[in-house]
């Protein structure tokens, strides 16, 4: 999606085209085609087109089937995945989507630790146990977007939003389980200067004890997250980040007193959080970050982050990469990525940048080193991706299903994928693939946890249009 010329701004995701000055043109019939071929590999399932209103409504689904090879008498690994997905807009003044997936999945030997440590499937939503070894989960978006010019948009839903130019984020990914939120957009000044204004509300999976008669409730917070990006040209962009995290009062009981709800913190101006509370404390998490993207010459891209915590760079995190977009249809990355300790909190305690137990940035969190490469290539209905990275790790905390329960104090993962798929319809990307995922472990204290190595090979039809990390 990059050019050479547009100043179009994608540091801030999901691209909405109707306000990113980024429309498509319409999928028209294919009248010389039969009607099953259309909708098979041309069309939307269903569609509603009355010139002003404009609607698609499609069925959602993925089957995934693998085995793990360094696993001894690996059963057969299944995911399967229903659901429907309905987006539309109106006059250009009014988009909306919604979508639900029912899962069933089992999975290779380091995703199940993952499962069964946090009880989570990782971005997908909470599980529970299904026939033997088997987990059921399901995930529910949905988003409506008011734009009444070109300069203004204001959201509201259950979904995920990404800031930066890179594979990760240290700023906001789309790392974990959606969460509801509201936002308003705007630019001025011929898009070279752009804002965003977020409130979400996030929950830890804690119980918080002696407010409920039946179930206790999850300790929930909320999220006030602002972004100010300026582009002088189409070749610089510069922003400035602040999310700040407040446990809600319900859940306030600093000193065995309950906390009332300070309102100034849905104030929207940037640094103006971070400033009012001070230092993070059990009920604040305040983190400010830069973003960066530089495109020193033509095909090139080159972004970067910085994120710390209260202004504080002994707690810092930082992001260097470099893309290239030269060759039809090809994207190449290389990314590092590395934090410190308590950059973002820790995943148990309640005033951290984390939402379902997962942390809202970098799925790693703190106090590691990676450097990734990636490959992308689509030809016509083909497409392939090869990725490798190598992470190294300081710590345990906040990782323990990586080596689920060894005495290791570091260690390192090199992590090998590949993927090559058809795409049957490009209007739902419908595709198939074929997969091989490798991970190999270096524990420096522990020799005999090689045999946690992993050797994924799969094989899935699916509409792909959802991200789904593994890369963790």
């Amino acid at each position: 999606m990059y050019t050479n010329d547009s100043i179009v701004n994608y540091s801030i995701k999901p691209i909405v085209p109707q306000f990113h000055n980024h429309l498509e043109p319409r999928i028209e019939k294919r009248i010389y085609r039969s009607l099953v071929a259309r909708k098979l590999f041309f069309e939307h399932l269903l569609i509603i087109d009355t010139s002003d209103f404009y609607v698609t409504i499609d069925p959602l689904f993925m089957v995934e089937g693998g085995i793990d090879q360094e696993r001894v008498n690996s059963d057969f690994l299944l995911q399967n995945t229903r659901g429907f997905q309905v987006k539309g807009s109106w006059k250009n003044k009014l988009t909306f989507s919604t979508s639900f997936y029912e899962n069933q999945g089992k999975y290779p030997f380091y995703l199940d630790q993952y499962v069964k440590t946090y009880n989570i499937v990782p971005g997908q939503g909470r599980v529970k146990a299904f026939k033997t070894g088997a987990y059921d989960f399901a995930m529910a978006s949905g988003r409506i977007n008011y734009i009444p010019n070109e300069h203004l948009m204001l959201s509201l839903g259950q979904d995920k939003n990404f800031i930066g130019e890179g594979y990760r984020s240290f700023l906001l990914s789309d790392n974990a389980f959606n969460y509801p939120f509201v936002s308003a957009q705007t630019n001025f000044f011929n898009r070279k200067l752009n804002y965003l204004f977020m409130i979400a509300g996030l929950q830890d999976l804690l119980r918080v004890q002696g407010f409920a008669l039946t179930e206790n409730i999850f300790q929930r917070k909320t999220a006030s997250i602002k972004y100010l990006e300026y582009s002088p040209n189409f070749k610089i962009k510069v922003g400035f980040y602040e999310s700040t995290i407040s446990v809600d009062a319900l859940a306030k009981q600093k000193d065995g007193i309950r906390g009332e709800a300070d309102y100034r913190f849905l104030n929207p101006v940037i640094g103006i959080n971070s400033a009012i509370n001070g230092m993070s404390d059990s009920l604040y998490f305040s983190n400010q970050g830069f973003n960066i993207s530089i495109r020193p010459l033509k095909n090139w891209l080159v972004y970067g982050q910085l994120a710390l915590k209260d202004y504080n760079f002994s707690a810092l995190a930082g992001q260097v990469g470099i893309g290239y977009y030269g060759i039809k249809g090809l994207f190449l990355r290389g990314e590092w990525n590395e934090s410190s300790n308590d950059v973002f909190g820790n995943l148990n305690n309640s005033a951290s940048q984390t939402h379902y137990n997962q942390y809202l940035a970098h799925p790693y969190g703190d106090h590691f080193q990676e450097l990734l490469f990636m490959a992308n290539y689509r030809f016509k209905r083909f497409n392939a991706e090869a990725a490798a990275s190598q992470t190294n790790f300081y710590t345990l905390t906040n990782k323990e299903y990586l080596i689920n329960g060894a005495v290791v104090d570091n260690y390192k993962l090199l992590s090998l994928r590949g993927q090559l798929g058809f795409t049957v319809n490009p209007a739902t990307n419908m595709q198939f693939n074929i997969g091989w995922m490798q991970r190999f472990y270096d524990i420096r204290e522990t020799p005999d946890v090689f045999l946690r190595n992993t050797s994924y090979i799969y094989i899935s039809f699916q509409t792909a249009l959802t991200n789904r990390y593994r890369d963790f």
